[in-house]
């Protein structure tokens, strides 16, 4: 026994020395090795990131909250620093934050629709421009009065918290159930915003830099509003034709493949931000939002793949990002503004946001139940942290106090707002009882899918797909950035219909489309019993269970009859046959 034991005690002896000499290796490796150390820091990011939406998915919580957590606790000045920002270097990390603000807000751009925009401009138009200018005064009279910061200052982190951006508005919306009005006007909102907000901010810096460099007059006020108006029009003009550009080379090199479609995107991304920026300073987010905006609403090739590789791209950058710059945050600035900053950030979420959304919708058709909703809900992202931290760096570099502040408070309005208004926004919707009416589709094979691609876009109603099959439901994630909500579960599973279908009374029409008649006959008979005034229809395989579904007030289609029925009909009347043929 005592042999036993003494062999253990040599094996973890010998153990640990193996260990301390790997470890002592690995360090030595990466100190003469700074690149191994950049792709190990960028694999600890995005394995980071991973468990970042693996808890999102789990607590229905937005991504960020987790992603803005790990960066502070393992970032420079966190409880274990493991990322140090630094080693990318000041111009890799401006360079990184560029690329990423880049494709984030094109994405936004590319999944605005043209005809919803049409239907909602009123608001949306109201929401970029009085509610930007309500804010931007507003906050910096808060801000100044409460925490006692410089007027020039207070403006600055007000034009910065103006924008709400697509990075956590576009995840929030997907996990709730809200009216597509609703959605439109938020998500087209977060994408223009960003561009109008940050064009702002950077007028006003610039304002600022003229300001304490003035050995003469001061320039004129007018001067923001003048550089916010040229800079939004170069970016806009640089965004079509960067979006020209990339439909000439899409109709001189037809056909071509879905993976060269989707890296000509990637390319005119850049492109398109480049051009911006070379114009003027931060027009680039204009012009990405321009060229998405002009990509997504024209007969581009291989649309649906471009989208699901943009969404895949999107939270790559989203993990970084986030990461990188909270990760650079010094905890101390947050806990040096405290209470104060607090305040502000409450005072921004319940009265500036409502009175700027009030007034923005004042004369659109919008229920008092959306402007509420609409209001609760404008959290800040992306735009904002990049922003916040290349000004700070730009004040410190030409002595200008207040750079900590800046930084300092808009975390704090990007963690609060993430926070309460992000987490909070499912119970808003249900209490504000603003659930459209839906079409559930249970079956998301050949009959259901082709459905759902024709009913995705009616603004009258919003789909719910419900399948348990995780390849199909693969298949149709990238529906998901388009309004269609998919739930992945057994059918006939009653609590399904009782937590994840909580507005299951706003389920206008059931459409069971399985191949299965029996669990057809199961979610039409859940759905029933919870809302007896449901219409439901269901595909039948087997006619003779026909009567069964019938007693139950259960239209029945099958396939081969309808098929039957359908060369009749052209038979009879060669005309039809005709229309078919050509449509």
């Amino acid at each position: 026994m005592y042999t036993y034991f003494e062999s253990i005690r040599i094996l973890k002896a010998e153990c640990g020395t193996r260990m301390e000499f790997l470890v002592s290796s690995l360090m030595d490796k990466l100190h003469h090795s700074p690149s191994l150390l950049l792709v190990l820091t960028t694999a600890l990011l995005f394995m980071i990131g991973l468990v970042a939406q693996v808890l999102s998915d789990r607590t229905s919580l937005p991504a960020i909250i987790f992603l803005l957590g790990f960066g502070s606790l393992l970032g420079k000045y966190g409880v274990i620093p493991l990322i140090d920002p630094a080693i990318y270097g000041s111009n890799g990390l401006r360079a990184i934050i560029a690329i990423a603000v880049a494709i984030v807000v094109f994405e936004g751009g590319l999944l605005i629709d043209v005809k919803f925009f049409r239907e909602n401009w009123a608001s949306v138009v109201g929401l970029v421009t009085i509610n930007v200018l309500i804010t931007i005064l507003g906050m910096a009279w808060v801000t100044n009065k409460i925490i006692g910061i410089d007027w020039n200052v207070a403006l600055l982190y007000a034009g910065l918290v103006s924008v709400t951006g697509p990075t956590v508005i576009a995840p929030i919306l997907r996990r709730i159930h809200v009216r597509h009005k609703v959605k439109v006007i938020l998500e087209t909102e977060a994408v223009l915003v960003d561009a109008v907000g940050v064009i702002a901010a950077v007028s006003i810096f610039n304002y600022l830099m003229a300001t304490a460099k003035a050995t003469g007059p001061l320039p004129p006020v007018s001067d923001i509003i003048t550089n916010v108006v040229v800079s939004l029009t170069l970016g806009a003009v640089s965004g079509v034709i960067c979006a020209w550009g990339a439909r000439q080379v899409v109709k001189t090199f037809a056909p071509l493949r879905g993976e060269v479609t989707r890296l000509l995107v990637l390319a005119t991304t850049l492109a398109s931000y480049t051009l911006g920026e070379m114009f003027s300073h931060e027009s680039g987010i204009a012009a990405v939002a321009v060229t998405g905006f002009i990509i997504g609403n024209t007969d581009f090739p291989h649309k649906h793949s471009i989208k699901e590789f943009k969404g895949d791209l999107t939270m790559m950058s989203i993990t970084v990002v986030f990461l990188l710059l909270s990760a650079s945050l010094d905890i101390n600035y947050l806990l040096t503004i405290g209470a104060r900053g607090a305040l502000c950030v409450l005072i921004l979420m319940l009265v500036i946001r409502p009175t700027g959304v009030f007034l923005s919708t004042l004369f659109d058709k919008i229920n008092w139940r959306e402007r509420i909703f609409i209001a609760s809900l404008g959290p800040r992202g992306i735009v904002a942290a990049s922003a916040a931290t290349f000004f700070a760096l730009e004040m410190e570099a030409n002595g200008i106090a207040g750079s900590n502040t800046i930084r300092g408070l808009v975390f704090m309005t990007i963690l609060m707002t993430v926070i309460i208004e992000g987490s909070g926004a499912r119970y808003m919707a249900d209490l504000l009882d603003i659930s459209p009416d839906s079409v559930l589709i249970v079956g998301a094979g050949k009959i259901g899918s082709t459905l759902i691609y024709q009913l995705k876009d009616r603004s009258d109603q919003s789909v719910i797909v419900l399948e348990n099959d995780e390849a199909k439901v693969e298949s149709l994630q990238a529906l998901t950035q388009e309004g269609v909500y998919i739930i992945t579960a057994d059918a006939r599973n009653e609590n399904i219909y009782k937590n994840q279908l909580k507005n299951v009374q706003h389920i206008s029409t059931v459409i069971a489309t399985s191949g299965d008649d029996w669990l057809n006959l199961r979610v039409c008979q859940i759905v029933k019993r919870m809302k007896p005034e449901v219409r439901l229809i269901s595909v039948i395989n087997d006619v003779k269970g026909r009567e069964v579904f019938e007693n139950l007030g259960i239209k029945t289609i099958n396939l081969r009859e309808a098929a039957a029925t359908v060369i009749h009909v052209m038979l009879d009347k060669p005309l039809m046959q005709e229309e078919i043929q050509t449509s």
